[in-house]
Protein backbone atom coordinates (compact mmCIF):
# COMPACT_ATOMS: atom_id res chain seq x y z
CA UNK A 1 0.00 0.00 0.00
CA UNK A 2 2.39 2.28 1.04
CA UNK A 3 4.82 1.71 -2.34
CA UNK A 4 1.55 2.33 -4.13
CA UNK A 5 1.02 5.74 -2.63
CA UNK A 6 4.64 6.71 -3.10
CA UNK A 7 4.01 5.75 -7.25
CA UNK A 8 0.66 7.85 -7.07
CA UNK A 9 1.74 10.88 -5.67
CA UNK A 10 5.84 10.89 -5.43
CA UNK A 11 8.37 11.31 -2.98
CA UNK A 12 7.81 14.10 -0.02
CA UNK A 13 10.91 16.02 -1.08
CA UNK A 14 11.27 18.60 -4.08
CA UNK A 15 12.73 17.57 -7.40
CA UNK A 16 15.44 19.60 -7.26
CA UNK A 17 16.91 18.55 -3.59
CA UNK A 18 20.32 17.63 -3.02
CA UNK A 19 21.10 16.44 0.37
CA UNK A 20 24.94 17.33 -0.48
CA UNK A 21 26.36 14.35 1.13
CA UNK A 22 29.75 13.04 0.54
CA UNK A 23 29.94 9.92 -1.75
CA UNK A 24 32.88 8.02 -0.57
CA UNK A 25 32.41 6.89 3.19
CA UNK A 26 35.33 5.40 5.10
CA UNK A 27 33.41 3.30 8.61
CA UNK A 28 35.82 2.23 11.50
CA UNK A 29 33.72 -0.77 13.17
CA UNK A 30 36.55 -3.24 14.61
CA UNK A 31 35.83 -5.77 16.27
CA UNK A 32 35.69 -4.92 19.55
CA UNK A 33 37.24 -8.00 21.89
CA UNK A 34 34.52 -10.14 20.49
CA UNK A 35 37.32 -13.23 20.19
CA UNK A 36 37.08 -12.85 24.17
CA UNK A 37 33.28 -12.86 24.28
CA UNK A 38 33.34 -15.83 21.78
CA UNK A 39 35.82 -17.95 24.04
CA UNK A 40 33.72 -17.14 27.11
CA UNK A 41 30.33 -18.27 25.35
CA UNK A 42 31.59 -21.99 23.95
CA UNK A 43 33.26 -22.33 27.26
CA UNK A 44 29.38 -22.78 29.07
CA UNK A 45 27.76 -25.57 28.73
CA UNK A 46 24.32 -26.22 26.85
CA UNK A 47 22.33 -25.96 29.91
CA UNK A 48 24.17 -22.26 30.19
CA UNK A 49 23.60 -21.42 26.83
CA UNK A 50 20.11 -22.17 27.24
CA UNK A 51 19.54 -19.97 30.71
CA UNK A 52 20.87 -17.14 28.33
CA UNK A 53 18.70 -17.54 25.01
CA UNK A 54 15.96 -17.94 27.42
CA UNK A 55 16.64 -14.76 29.12
CA UNK A 56 18.65 -12.47 26.57
CA UNK A 57 17.62 -13.80 23.68
CA UNK A 58 19.95 -14.64 20.14
CA UNK A 59 22.18 -11.43 20.88
CA UNK A 60 25.45 -13.40 21.49
CA UNK A 61 24.62 -15.52 18.22
CA UNK A 62 26.20 -11.80 16.81
CA UNK A 63 29.57 -12.85 18.35
CA UNK A 64 29.96 -15.98 15.18
CA UNK A 65 29.03 -13.18 12.33
CA UNK A 66 31.43 -12.22 10.11
CA UNK A 67 30.59 -9.00 8.29
CA UNK A 68 31.58 -8.55 4.96
CA UNK A 69 33.19 -5.04 5.15
CA UNK A 70 32.53 -4.13 1.40
CA UNK A 71 29.10 -5.05 1.40
CA UNK A 72 28.87 -2.81 4.86
CA UNK A 73 31.00 -0.01 3.27
CA UNK A 74 28.94 -0.22 -0.33
CA UNK A 75 25.66 -0.17 1.45
CA UNK A 76 26.15 2.91 3.49
CA UNK A 77 26.93 5.07 0.26
CA UNK A 78 23.40 4.35 -0.56
CA UNK A 79 22.13 5.33 2.87
CA UNK A 80 19.84 8.94 2.04
CA UNK A 81 20.00 10.26 5.83
CA UNK A 82 17.24 12.37 4.53
CA UNK A 83 14.73 9.37 3.93
CA UNK A 84 16.09 7.11 6.59
CA UNK A 85 16.36 4.28 4.29
CA UNK A 86 18.88 2.54 1.77
CA UNK A 87 18.03 3.70 -1.47
CA UNK A 88 18.88 1.09 -4.25
CA UNK A 89 17.68 1.59 -8.16
CA UNK A 90 14.31 0.36 -7.82
CA UNK A 91 14.39 -0.06 -4.09
CA UNK A 92 14.10 1.65 -0.88
CA UNK A 93 15.15 -0.38 2.44
CA UNK A 94 15.06 -0.27 5.55
CA UNK A 95 15.25 -2.69 9.16
CA UNK A 96 12.06 -2.77 10.57
CA UNK A 97 11.45 -3.26 14.17
CA UNK A 98 9.59 -6.73 13.89
CA UNK A 99 12.56 -7.86 11.57
CA UNK A 100 15.05 -6.99 14.31
CA UNK A 101 13.01 -8.13 17.06
CA UNK A 102 12.45 -11.64 15.21
CA UNK A 103 16.26 -11.52 14.41
CA UNK A 104 17.35 -11.21 18.08
CA UNK A 105 14.73 -13.70 18.91
CA UNK A 106 13.87 -11.59 22.06
CA UNK A 107 10.06 -13.24 23.48
CA UNK A 108 9.07 -9.70 24.88
CA UNK A 109 5.73 -9.71 26.68
CA UNK A 110 4.78 -6.34 25.57
CA UNK A 111 6.07 -5.27 22.25
CA UNK A 112 5.22 -1.86 23.24
CA UNK A 113 7.44 -1.60 26.51
CA UNK A 114 10.43 -0.44 24.71
CA UNK A 115 14.18 1.17 26.17
CA UNK A 116 13.60 4.68 27.36
CA UNK A 117 16.83 6.41 28.69
CA UNK A 118 16.64 7.47 31.97
CA UNK A 119 18.82 10.63 33.24
CA UNK A 120 20.04 8.82 36.45
CA UNK A 121 23.56 8.01 38.31
CA UNK A 122 23.69 4.38 37.41
CA UNK A 123 27.33 3.93 38.90
CA UNK A 124 25.52 2.43 42.32
CA UNK A 125 23.71 -0.25 40.59
CA UNK A 126 26.63 -1.14 38.27
CA UNK A 127 28.62 -1.45 41.05
CA UNK A 128 25.74 -3.76 42.35
CA UNK A 129 26.21 -5.58 39.16
CA UNK A 130 30.22 -6.08 39.53
CA UNK A 131 29.72 -7.10 43.48
CA UNK A 132 32.05 -3.70 44.09
CA UNK A 133 31.90 -1.42 46.10
CA UNK A 134 30.87 1.76 44.73
CA UNK A 135 33.91 3.98 45.88
CA UNK A 136 35.86 1.37 43.75
CA UNK A 137 33.79 1.30 40.91
CA UNK A 138 33.87 5.15 40.79
CA UNK A 139 37.81 5.29 40.86
CA UNK A 140 38.04 2.56 37.91
CA UNK A 141 35.70 4.60 35.82
CA UNK A 142 37.26 6.41 32.81
CA UNK A 143 35.90 9.72 31.22
CA UNK A 144 34.92 9.40 27.54
CA UNK A 145 32.42 12.06 26.86
CA UNK A 146 30.66 10.11 29.66
CA UNK A 147 31.77 7.88 32.52
CA UNK A 148 33.35 4.37 30.70
CA UNK A 149 34.51 1.01 32.80
CA UNK A 150 36.59 -1.10 31.09
CA UNK A 151 36.78 -4.43 29.53
CA UNK A 152 39.25 -5.27 32.05
CA UNK A 153 37.15 -4.94 35.06
CA UNK A 154 34.40 -6.25 33.84
CA UNK A 155 35.97 -9.37 32.86
CA UNK A 156 37.99 -9.84 36.32
CA UNK A 157 34.22 -9.42 37.76
CA UNK A 158 32.75 -11.84 35.05
CA UNK A 159 35.51 -14.35 37.04
CA UNK A 160 34.27 -14.09 40.46
CA UNK A 161 30.86 -13.60 39.50
CA UNK A 162 28.08 -16.90 38.89
CA UNK A 163 24.86 -17.73 38.24
CA UNK A 164 22.59 -14.41 36.75
CA UNK A 165 25.40 -12.17 37.73
CA UNK A 166 27.85 -13.40 35.39
CA UNK A 167 25.03 -13.86 32.70
CA UNK A 168 24.19 -10.23 33.24
CA UNK A 169 27.81 -9.11 33.20
CA UNK A 170 28.15 -11.01 29.70
CA UNK A 171 24.88 -8.89 28.42
CA UNK A 172 26.40 -5.80 29.72
CA UNK A 173 29.27 -6.61 27.88
CA UNK A 174 28.49 -7.93 24.94
CA UNK A 175 25.85 -4.76 24.46
CA UNK A 176 28.55 -2.26 25.01
CA UNK A 177 31.53 -3.89 23.09
CA UNK A 178 29.51 -5.76 20.04
CA UNK A 179 26.06 -4.12 19.68
CA UNK A 180 26.78 -0.52 20.86
CA UNK A 181 30.95 0.43 20.20
CA UNK A 182 31.84 3.41 21.28
CA UNK A 183 35.11 3.32 22.88
CA UNK A 184 37.30 0.09 21.97
CA UNK A 185 37.97 -1.52 25.23
CA UNK A 186 35.30 0.28 27.26
CA UNK A 187 31.02 0.09 28.14
CA UNK A 188 29.43 3.13 29.07
CA UNK A 189 27.76 2.99 32.39
CA UNK A 190 24.67 4.06 30.61
CA UNK A 191 24.19 0.93 29.53
CA UNK A 192 24.06 -0.90 32.83
CA UNK A 193 19.94 0.81 32.86
CA UNK A 194 19.57 -0.88 29.48
CA UNK A 195 20.21 -3.97 30.55
CA UNK A 196 18.21 -3.71 33.78
CA UNK A 197 15.02 -2.99 31.56
CA UNK A 198 15.74 -5.79 29.21
CA UNK A 199 15.72 -7.96 32.24
CA UNK A 200 12.48 -6.20 33.23
CA UNK A 201 10.53 -7.42 30.08
CA UNK A 202 11.30 -4.33 27.29
CA UNK A 203 12.19 -5.19 23.68
CA UNK A 204 15.67 -3.78 22.83
CA UNK A 205 14.67 -4.31 19.32
CA UNK A 206 13.69 -0.57 18.67
CA UNK A 207 17.14 1.04 20.88
CA UNK A 208 19.32 -1.37 18.56
CA UNK A 209 17.39 -0.14 15.69
CA UNK A 210 17.25 3.31 16.49
CA UNK A 211 21.18 3.28 17.35
CA UNK A 212 22.06 1.85 13.73
CA UNK A 213 20.03 4.56 11.94
CA UNK A 214 21.99 6.98 13.93
CA UNK A 215 25.16 5.85 13.26
CA UNK A 216 24.51 5.43 9.24
CA UNK A 217 23.29 9.02 9.52
CA UNK A 218 26.03 10.29 11.75
CA UNK A 219 28.46 8.15 9.17
CA UNK A 220 27.15 9.70 5.90
CA UNK A 221 27.38 13.06 6.98
CA UNK A 222 30.59 12.97 8.30
CA UNK A 223 32.38 11.43 5.52
CA UNK A 224 34.99 9.92 8.53
CA UNK A 225 36.07 6.88 10.75
CA UNK A 226 33.42 6.42 13.27
CA UNK A 227 32.31 3.23 14.71
CA UNK A 228 29.01 1.56 12.65
CA UNK A 229 26.95 0.28 15.79
CA UNK A 230 25.23 -2.90 15.36
CA UNK A 231 27.34 -3.96 12.58
CA UNK A 232 26.89 -7.39 12.67
CA UNK A 233 22.89 -7.28 12.81
CA UNK A 234 22.65 -4.87 9.98
CA UNK A 235 24.76 -7.07 8.07
CA UNK A 236 23.00 -10.09 8.45
CA UNK A 237 19.50 -8.00 7.14
CA UNK A 238 21.25 -6.41 4.84
CA UNK A 239 22.59 -10.14 3.35
CA UNK A 240 19.57 -12.23 4.14
CA UNK A 241 17.86 -10.43 1.56
CA UNK A 242 20.13 -11.85 -0.60
CA UNK A 243 19.66 -15.01 -2.31
CA UNK A 244 21.95 -17.85 -0.67
CA UNK A 245 23.46 -21.08 -2.46
CA UNK A 246 21.85 -23.36 0.03
CA UNK A 247 18.08 -23.30 0.89
CA UNK A 248 18.37 -23.65 4.50
CA UNK A 249 17.77 -19.99 5.20
CA UNK A 250 13.47 -19.38 5.92
CA UNK A 251 12.47 -16.89 3.28
CA UNK A 252 10.05 -14.89 5.80
CA UNK A 253 11.65 -14.28 9.19
CA UNK A 254 9.41 -15.73 11.60
CA UNK A 255 9.68 -15.18 15.34
CA UNK A 256 9.28 -19.44 15.96
CA UNK A 257 13.05 -20.06 14.03
CA UNK A 258 16.07 -18.53 14.36
CA UNK A 259 17.15 -16.64 11.81
CA UNK A 260 20.63 -15.54 13.24
CA UNK A 261 21.82 -19.55 13.75
CA UNK A 262 20.19 -20.09 10.29
CA UNK A 263 21.88 -17.88 8.54
CA UNK A 264 25.32 -18.60 10.30
CA UNK A 265 24.06 -22.60 8.73
CA UNK A 266 23.64 -21.41 5.17
CA UNK A 267 26.18 -21.36 2.23
CA UNK A 268 26.19 -17.76 1.10
CA UNK A 269 28.40 -16.23 -2.47
CA UNK A 270 31.89 -15.30 -2.13
CA UNK A 271 32.54 -11.92 -0.73
CA UNK A 272 33.02 -9.68 -3.52
CA UNK A 273 34.81 -5.79 -3.84
CA UNK A 274 33.08 -2.82 -2.50
CA UNK A 275 33.32 -1.52 -6.60
CA UNK A 276 31.59 -4.97 -7.42
CA UNK A 277 28.92 -4.36 -4.42
CA UNK A 278 28.70 -0.77 -5.54
CA UNK A 279 27.77 -1.76 -8.85
CA UNK A 280 25.40 -4.53 -7.94
CA UNK A 281 23.21 -2.74 -5.83
CA UNK A 282 22.87 0.75 -8.14
CA UNK A 283 21.53 -1.95 -10.77
CA UNK A 284 19.63 -3.50 -8.02
CA UNK A 285 16.05 -4.23 -9.40
CA UNK A 286 12.86 -5.66 -7.10
CA UNK A 287 12.61 -9.11 -8.49
CA UNK A 288 16.52 -9.79 -7.28
CA UNK A 289 15.35 -9.15 -3.47
CA UNK A 290 13.77 -11.98 -1.30
CA UNK A 291 11.59 -10.00 1.48
CA UNK A 292 11.80 -11.22 4.96
CA UNK A 293 9.72 -8.89 7.04
CA UNK A 294 6.92 -10.96 9.21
Amino acid sequence: MLEDTQRREGDCQIACFDSSMPQIVRMDYRRNRKDELRGIWQSWDIAKKMQFRNKYGDVAQLLFVKPDDALLKAMVRFWDPTYRCFMLNEVDMVPTIEEYSTLLHYDFKDPLRIYWKQNFDFRGPLANLMGLPIDVVKARLKDKNDPYISWSDISDAMGKACGNRHLALFTYSLYGLIVFPKALGYVSVQLANFLFQIEKGVNPAPAVLAETIISLNFIKKKGDEHFLRCAELLFVWIKSHFRCLYKHFHLVFVPSTRPIEEFLESEWPPNQSIEVWVQNLSTLIYQEIEWKAP
